[in-house]
């Protein structure tokens, strides 16, 4: 590829010379191909009635010093540049030459891992390399465009070097950050969930046991053993026109543990749900002040942690359990929150502390009431509906 680049940004190609002597006109032997060709575009422009750019200014003369500067590469005075064509021909001779020094110092491989600045971001962003484009780009796997400039590269890891593995989980989360859809599953990733697919409504049974536990339960771990039996309990707290799964327990690397995950699909994809219990006696607001309860702001922390920690681990919670990852296909680092706690007490100032987290964290704060409620009386449209945490209050 740098060979390939260096011949771009050296003499002119015999054809170029022989069309050249034709018209009449010579080129210099030290011309970049690519300048020849836009010398003789223009020389050619009003038999063929060729359009081409127009003028430019200083700012845009400014932008080929520096590049120039930056590869050494002498380039003619503004006055001898007649068009824009021939001024972007000498921007691509400067580009293409970086990139081949680039890529001369590097000697990148597929599967070699490289951290590169963002130019529009200015931080660091890690790929793995799938390919190297016949204009030296360097592609990353997972697609959508991934990759980077040669001489963007600050740093490049082997596949031998001890810290690949590092590199390589860090260009992978990259690459699942960066999906357009990444709510959208595919059938086999759908199959991959078949063993937590619930429906809704809850049986009658199911619900009278909720109504008995809360007619006794002072702990979250009753209330967890309960919808671990009954998972069709929460399945009515999403939206799942086409399917919903309930998953109990989930395993967040070694220090987090969600009581349970709830997805839903609709047309427009899989939107995944955390849920955090606590038990039906706990407050949400203390009597006196009126602010969140200790129990509430740690559960509001739970949430955030998990958070913090996919969007850390995308990659790993989206592949599948059997290559080591958690199996949540199209889960993202902003998945929604659901903190069910409590019962309804009228004199609970919680009104408005469910609106504040809500708001600010995109968590719902609901009681165990709330809970009943939904699966005592199921809405019959509760499927067709954009957002069911908004529509049951």
């Amino acid at each position: 590829m740098a060979d390939g680049l260096e011949r771009k940004c050296a003499a002119p190609t015999a054809e170029q010379v022989t069309v050249a002597h034709a018209l009449g006109t010579s080129l210099g032997r030290d011309t970049p191909a690519l300048v020849a060709a836009a010398e003789l575009r223009a020389l050619l422009r009003t038999p063929l009635e060729l359009v081409l750019a127009g003028d430019f200014g200083d700012e845009e003369y400014e932008v080929l010093l520096d590049l120039a500067g930056r590869t050494g590469l002498v380039v003619p005075d503004m006055d001898q540049l007649e068009c824009r064509e021939l001024l972007n021909a000498w921007l691509r001779v400067a580009r293409d030459c970086e990139s081949a020094a680039a890529l001369r110092r590097l000697k990148p491989a597929v599967d070699d891992v490289v951290a590169a600045r963002d130019r529009r971001k200015g931080t660091d962003v890690y790929g793995e390399i799938s390919s190297v484009g016949a204009n030296g780009r360097l592609h990353f796997r997972g697609g959508h465009g991934l990759g980077t400039a040669p001489h963007r590269v600050t740093r490049i890891i082997r596949p031998n070097e001890d810290e690949f593995v590092d590199q390589l989980r860090l260009a992978r989360e990259h690459a699942v950050a960066a999906q357009s859809h990444p709510t959208r599953i595919t059938r086999a990733q759908e199959a991959q969930l078949d063993r937590w697919r619930v429906k809704f409504p809850a049986t009658p049974a199911a619900v009278e046991a909720l109504h008995n536990a809360l007619e006794t339960a002072d702990d979250e771990a009753t209330m967890q053993r309960l919808l671990e039996k009954h998972p069709a309990l929460l399945a009515g707290t999403v939206v799942g026109t086409h399917d919903t799964w309930v998953r109990p327990q989930v395993q967040l690397g070694n220090h987090y543990m969600a009581d349970f995950m709830i997805a839903g699909q609709t047309s427009l994809g899989v939107r995944w749900t955390l849920v955090e219990l606590e038990s039906p006696v706990s407050r949400m607001a203390n009597p006196g002040n009126k602010r969140a309860t200790t129990t509430l702001r740690h559960a509001v922390d739970q949430i955030e942690d998990w958070r913090r920690w996919l969007s850390n681990n995308l990659h790993s919670a989206r592949s599948t359990r059997d290559a080591d990852g958690l199996g949540l296909p199209g889960i993202t680092a902003e998945v929604p929150g659901l903190i069910i706690m409590a019962r309804e007490d009228a004199d609970d100032a919680a009104a408005n502390i469910r609106e504040l987290h809500a708001r600010r964290s995109h968590i719902e704060v609901r009681t165990y009431d709330w809970l009943m409620r939904i699966n005592e009386s199921p809405d019959p449209l509760r499927r067709d509906a954009p957002h069911q945490l908004d529509r049951l209050t």
